[in-house]
């Protein structure tokens, strides 16, 4: 593969790499209770959850903290940490659930050491049920015939409760969590790479400039020397015209 085959490969994937997911919608009805899932591995640690997008650092708008083993401080009782902490199920429930609850929340655990920090983004969506319309009740007057046949059943007046059904999200499933990690090498080897890209650039538009250069110096340097050998036969020429002339 050529430098500039594999230049574009390591391009791609680095590209690929510093993408981010998408985040994981969570919907749940107007008043009830939405969890946001969240978990990691490794060494417990402390970690926050916060309103948008995740930062560079820490969470924006906090709304609950833990260390890792309690929860010192919580923006209000709607926010809890159900999960298992010391086991590093962070999952957020929220209780209650109004229409100001939407939007996106970030799952940020704080990892030592520089852009090593998880980051999980999750969607909050209301979901708001449509009631379904009550079925009329059907009322049927019958009306006594002097020839009735015995065969006919009489119709009573019936009426059917309407049928409800409310939407839940199941708290039981398994989510795949996606985990953003801040890595400082790839935007260190991006760099380079770009560096690299310029240099290849420019030190080739510098071997074509000199090789034109080169070119066109020994193209005009030829030109005298062709003219100078015409001139010279032309001479010879003239001299043996002369000659004979003479004789």
């Amino acid at each position: 593969m050529s430098p500039r085959g594999i230049t574009i490969c390591v391009l791609v994937i680095l590209v690929k790499g510093l993408v981010a997911p998408a985040a994981l919608e969570v919907t749940v009805s107007l008043n009830g209770t939405a969890v946001l899932p969240c978990s990691y591995t490794g060494k417990i640690t402390t970690m926050c959850w916060g309103r948008g997008r995740c930062p560079t650092s820490r969470c924006n708008d906090q709304i609950i903290r833990t260390d890792g083993q309690i929860v010192p401080w919580r923006k209000s009782d709607r926010y809890q940490l159900l999960g298992a902490i010391s086991q590093r199920d962070v999952s957020l429930t929220i209780s209650g659930v109004t229409k100001e609850d939407e939007g996106t929340y970030c799952c940020r655990v704080e990892i030592l050491g520089p852009f090593n920090d998880l980051k999980l983004e999750r969607t909050v969506k209301i979901h708001q049920a449509t009631p379904n319309p009550l079925e009329p009740t059907h009322k049927t007057v019958h009306t006594t015939h002097d020839h009735e046949s015995p065969y006919v059943t009489p119709k009573t007046t019936s009426s059917d409760p309407p049928p409800s059904s409310v939407k839940r999200v199941s708290q039981d499933s398994k989510i795949e969590d996606t985990l953003m990690a801040d890595n400082p090498f790839t935007h260190i080897i991006a760099g380079v790479v770009i560096v690299i890209i310029i240099l290849i650039s420019v030190t080739t538009l510098i071997f074509t400039y000199r090789y034109c250069k080169r070119k066109n110096k020994n193209s005009s340097s030829r030109i005298p020397a062709i003219l100078s050998l015409e001139g010279l036969e032309r001479t010879q020429d003239q001299i043996e015209q002369n000659i004979y002339m003479i004789n």
